[in-house]
This record gives structure tokens, C-alpha cells and sequence, in this order.
């Protein structure tokens, strides 16, 4: 191998962080919008659409192109099918990833380093203001970064629970557990598919409420309700046979984690079902880049002690806490997991 060809991979690195500010400025911007609508436009037609002047728009142009989010013939430009799907809703993914990114994560990602040197999130503590020691917290006194995470996290949770129902047979249970159910995304799509099946949401009280709300809104409350209470301090309610942890385990640590599968084995019968949905790792520890990202994530801006565990960890915690483990699902397309089991 040349030098030049082992200098390539770090140059992709190098200059990562540029092509993801073109690709959040040409997103905020509604270039991939306007060439979606207008397909074949010229760099004096585009930076006119843009309200840019001309040198700024050509600076745009080159950087998207560079980076295969546009394609030019002669003098006109076409979004890249890589950047088609940032022209759809702003509220749904990919296009929904852009502000969380760049709003949410890119700069506190800077403070990464100091964040594994401590042991804790100092990126939230250093961007986002609030004294909340996690990035949940300090949502509340910031509506716009609350409205970018929701439109994202929401978004995720749909595609996800559009395919779990499908691929999770709760057809054996008559009352589910949702550990940390959020705004009832999950208990809203299994309630509709299993119209006998009651679901209990406990979380947070703010969370509860303005998930009761969404609930009768829905014309569910008869089905599904949420409870407010601190799922770390209070024990679990008794009367399920089965638990659902969607998207909350990878938030916490190993100790936190080991305890909320235990308060949940504590709080169900023999036969129980146990269900944790959770974005997949390999269980060698290599990847995929998206458990990577995360745990970065959890680390230096979420909680300060997450990360993307293996599905063979979640096993491990399951057994321990006096689950048998019964397999492994994929769900949704973005690299999602259902880990099951059956209390003994």
C-alpha cells in the first residue's frame, strides 16, 4: 500500500466535519428542496432561490458536490439520491437527523475527549445550559433543542414500532409493562394491533401527563395509561406479564441497568415475557459506526454513564436478574434489536 493510499482513510476523517456543516447548511438553507422542486437549476438561479450572494452560493455548491450530496452537468445541479430524502418532512428521518446533529450534538461532541477523561457528560454540561445533570433535564428550559429532539426521537420510535408490531407476538399477554414509554409511542401502535392487550406506562410525572393526554387523544385511555413515578427509586407496579424497555437501557449504566431488569423481575410472575428494544451492537465489540456514534452520544451529552451495550449483555442482565433469555429481533431499518425472554 502506497502512503497516499493509507493517508486516504484519514483524510475522510480530516474532513468530515466540513461536509456535514455543508450538508446541514444546504439543508437549512432548502437547497435539496429547491432542486427537488426545480430540478436543473444554475448557480445564479440557485443562490437567488437561496437569498445568497454569488461567491457564498458557489462555496455551497462546491462543497455539496464535493461531498455526493449534489451532482452538476455543464452548469446545472441535481440533488444525489443520497440527498433526495432530505427534501421530505422535516419531522421524519434522515431529514429529522440534521438539526439534532447540528444543534444538539455537534458542538457538545467537541468536549468528547474531556468527557472520557472525567467519566461523565462535560459536553452538556459546557453547551447546553441548565442544571440538570442530563440532557433530558435541561430540554424543558430549552424549546427549540425539546421540539428538534422530539421531532427526531419521535420519528425513530414511529419507524421502530411500525415493525415491531409486526415482528413482536404479544398475542399470549393481557397486561404489558412500558418502562420509561415517554409519550406513549409504543403503547399506542401495540395497543392498536393488540386490541385485548392493556399497557401500563410508567414514567417521569411531566412524562405521564403529556402522555395521558396523547392517549385520550388517541381514544386509547380505556387501553393504555401512564403512571407518573421515578422508575430509580419507586419499584415497579405488580399485575403485568410482561415488560417492554424501548429505547431506555442504553441511556444508563451497567449498575442502573442490572436494577431496572431486577425491580422488573421483581414486579412479574413466572412466564412473564421481558422485551428490551435497543440499537444493536456487536457482540465482538467492532461496531457498527451507529453503536459507536451513540455511545458517544450517551457519554459526553445524553447521561453521562450510557452507551450501546450488546445484545449478549442484555442477556447476561436478564438471566442474572431470573429471565431466560429466548432470542433476538431486528426491527425497522435503521439497526434496532428486540432482546426477549421469559421469566423462570
Amino acid at each position: 500500500m502506497s502512503e497516499q493510499d493509507a493517508i486516504e482513510p484519514l483524510r475522510e476523517l480530516f474532513y468530515a466535519h466540513y461536509r456535514f456543516q455543508y450538508l446541514s447548511a444546504g439543508y437549512r438553507l432548502g437547497l435539496f428542496s429547491v432542486l427537488a422542486e426545480q430540478p436543473g437549476l444554475t448557480h445564479p438561479e440557485i443562490a437567488a432561490r437561496l437569498g445568497l450572494q454569488p461567491q457564498p452560493a458557489r462555496i455551497l455548491l462546491l462543497g455539496c458536490t464535493s461531498a455526493g450530496l449534489l451532482r452538476k452537468d455543464d452548469d446545472r445541479y441535481w440533488n444525489s439520491p443520497v440527498a433526495e430524502p432530505l427534501a421530505a418532512s422535516p419531522t421524519e428521518v434522515p431529514a429529522a437527523f440534521v438539526p439534532w446533529e447540528q444543534h444538539v450534538n455537534y458542538r457538545p461532541m467537541a468536549w468528547f475527549y474531556e468527557s472520557l477523561k472525567e467519566g461523565t457528560n462535560v459536553g452538556l454540561r459546557k453547551e447546553i445550559p441548565g442544571d440538570a445533570t442530563t440532557l433530558y433535564g435541561r430540554l424543558a428550559l430549552n424549546p427549540e433543542l425539546e421540539t428538534t429532539f422530539h421531532n427526531m426521537m419521535g420519528s425513530v420510535s414511529r419507524r421502530v414500532a411500525e415493525d415491531l408490531v409486526d415482528r413482536l407476538d404479544l398475542s399470549g399477554y393481557s397486561h404489558l409493562l412500558d418502562v420509561g414509554g415517554g409519550t406513549a409511542v409504543n403503547a399506542t401502535y401495540l395497543a392498536r394491533r393488540w386490541p385485548n392487550l392493556r399497557v401500563t406506562i410508567i414514567d417521569l410525572p411531566t412524562v405521564a401527563s403529556a402522555a395521558n393526554e396523547k392517549i385520550a387523544a388517541a381514544g386509547l385511555a380505556e387501553q393504555v395509561t401512564a403512571v407518573g413515578l421515578d422508575v430509580f427509586r419507586d419499584e415497579f407496579p405488580r399485575g403485568c406479564d410482561a415488560v417492554l424497555f424501548g429505547h431506555f437501557l442504553e441511556i444508563w449504566s451497567i449498575e442502573r441497568n442490572r436494577e431496572l431488569i431486577a425491580k422488573a423481575a421483581r414486579a412479574v410472575d413466572p412466564g412473564a415475557g421481558a422485551f428490551v428494544v435497543t440499537p444493536g451492537a456487536d457482540d465482538d465489540g467492532t461496531g457498527p459506526d451507529l453503536a459507536a456514534a451513540l455511545s458517544a452520544y450517551f457519554l459526553t451529552v445524553a447521561s453521562g454513564e450510557g452507551m450501546t451495550y450488546t445484545g449478549a449483555e442484555y442477556e447476561e442482565w436478564l438471566l442474572d436478574a431470573g429471565f431466560e433469555p429466548t432470542g433476538r429481533l431486528t426491527v425497522g431499518n435503521l439497526g434496532d434489536i428486540v432482546i426477549t425472554g421469559v421469566r423462570k
